[in-house]
């Protein structure tokens, strides 16, 4: 029988150049069109992605492939005849019914078929980086993804009402109290560390699901997970991919994750190796302090409207990124 720890693993991340011309003509006339109010904020490029290739080359070189997801646009600096890199187009996989998007959640919700995509694979957005080594065990054993089930209360966010979508259709599916009897070991892991524990515990009483904590973190997942979750909701997920932007009415990619943490088809990991930070005027030393030291093994970095000055703040950042990762990689021309 073959070992899980020899099935391939793929990287998954989505890209878009918001400087982009053609993109920006496009993006302003749907825009206009749908009458969408739609932050510019949210297509903003750091100008760092190189770093996130020399990072996956060098402190995951077991990954079998890429798959780079963009608009249509490339870097100038991509190598695109690294074999082990795959351009896929959004055309290349979503549904002609929900194009043009620009809508992240529609991008991620079709991920499954994307051609030739592993069954195990991470999803990764193009905030989220390496920064020391990892290995496959990091995100799989035992042919599972790696994530941690905790109890959470949905905080009032930009995305919140998208996670109170995601959490009516889970609590429809399944019961909590259930599911807490049948997987105690893998919801209240000792590996998630007493803060984690004692906060799921507290919420323990209610009697549906009040949120699971999303970590931001790059995500494992199961491609026949993704199929299982058309296949279940199929008609919502349709509804939700036919908005070219984000709205309110929108579902995620974490109802998958929420619906596999349900089922107990996840090895419990702790999350002290990562962070979550911010990009603002405030905590710009310390971001670029944790990324020259590789405080983390996997990093965060949020965006926000809290910048007096995004070149100089970004290339702060790039600086901080070519002090860890100086040489190029294969992905680079």
């Amino acid at each position: 029988m073959k070992k899980y720890d020899d099935a391939p693993i793929d990287f998954v991340i989505p890209w878009v150049d918001g400087e982009d011309p053609a993109w920006r003509r496009q993006f302003l006339a749907v825009r206009r069109a749908e009458g969408a109010d739609a932050s510019e904020i949210r297509f903003r490029d750091w100008r760092n992605l190189r770093y996130w290739f020399r990072g996956v080359e060098r402190l995951a070189p077991w990954v079998r492939r890429i798959h780079f997801i963009t608009w249509g646009h490339l870097p100038a600096w991509l190598n695109t005849s690294n074999p082990r890199l795959h351009v896929v187009d959004h055309a290349d996989y979503i549904p002609s019914a929900y194009l043009p998007t620009f809508n992240s959640n529609t991008i991620e919700l079709n991920i499954a078929r994307i051609e030739g995509l592993a069954e195990r694979f991470v999803l990764f957005n193009d905030d989220t980086f390496l920064l020391r080594p990892v290995r496959p065990g990091d995100f799989f054993r035992r042919g599972l993804p790696c994530d941690m089930a905790r109890l959470s209360v949905v905080q009032p966010s930009s995305v919140g009402h998208i996670v109170y979508n995601d959490l009516e259709l889970i609590n429809a599916a399944h019961r909590k109290g259930a599911v807490l009897r049948r997987w105690p070991g893998k919801w209240f892991s000792p590996r998630y560390g007493v803060v984690n524990l004692l906060k799921s515990l507290t919420l323990v009483p209610w009697s549906t699901f009040p949120g699971i904590l999303d970590t931001h973190m790059p995500q494992p997942y199961l491609r026949s997970r993704f199929e299982r979750a058309w296949r279940m909701w199929g008609g919502e997920l349709d509804a939700s991919c036919r908005h070219p932007f984000r709205t309110l009415q929108d579902l995620s990619h974490w109802l998958v994750r929420y619906d596999v943490l349900c089922r107990g088809e996840f090895a419990p990991r702790s999350m002290r190796d990562t962070g979550l930070v911010t990009l603002d005027d405030d905590g710009i030393d310390a971001v670029c302090d944790a990324v020259r030291t590789q405080r983390y093994r996997m990093i965060c970095m949020n965006d926000s409207t809290d910048i007096s000055d995004f070149d100089r703040m970004s290339r702060r950042l790039c600086e901080a990124f070519d002090a860890v990762f100086p040489e190029k990689s294969s992905y680079e021309r």
